[in-house]
């Protein structure tokens, strides 16, 4: 599977277009009182979860590289992934919520249904069927039974 732009380099374009649409429309800028709270608590569920689905690759002795998902060695389904099929891309979303909070502009929350949409048609869908190739049933059942984010 040959993927044009790695997932960290995703979150980072998207990153970049949150700050020029906060710089360039500043009538949707706003303030609130909670922000950065908000801003704090997205940014830990991120990284508790990104922490927790490296770990568990970790453990299980299998690749983390979303670039090379042939190079799986087993089906994870325990720890963080009994509960989702793509933490890591969840905690991408989650650090891009933040983010958008961390802006406090009403437009960059837009882009993380965007980000959303697109790691799921051209990373998770491709993933799924190289998973699927290499694992066969245990892959199918795993997925019939964890949801793909939550």
């Amino acid at each position: 599977m040959e993927l044009k732009i790695i997932p960290a380099v995703q979150v980072i374009i998207v990153m970049l277009l949150m700050k020029v649409i906060q710089h360039t429309l500043p009538s949707f800028n706003y303030v609130m009182s909670h922000s950065a709270s908000l801003v704090l608590l997205f940014t830990a569920l991120a990284t508790i979860i990104g922490f927790l689905a490296v770990f568990s690759f970790r453990k299980h002795k299998t690749t983390v590289n979303p670039s090379k998902p042939e190079l799986s060695s087993k089906v994870v389904n325990t720890g963080i992934y009994h509960f989702s099929r793509n933490p890591m891309y969840l905690a991408m979303l989650l650090a891009l919520i933040a983010f958008a909070f961390h802006l406090e502009n009403l437009l960059t929350f837009l882009l993380c249904p965007v980000f959303f949409a697109y790691i799921g048609k051209y990373q998770i869908l491709p993933e799924e069927l190289m998973l699927k190739k290499l694992f066969g049933a245990e892959y199918l059942m795993y997925q019939q039974q964890v949801r793909r984010w939550l």
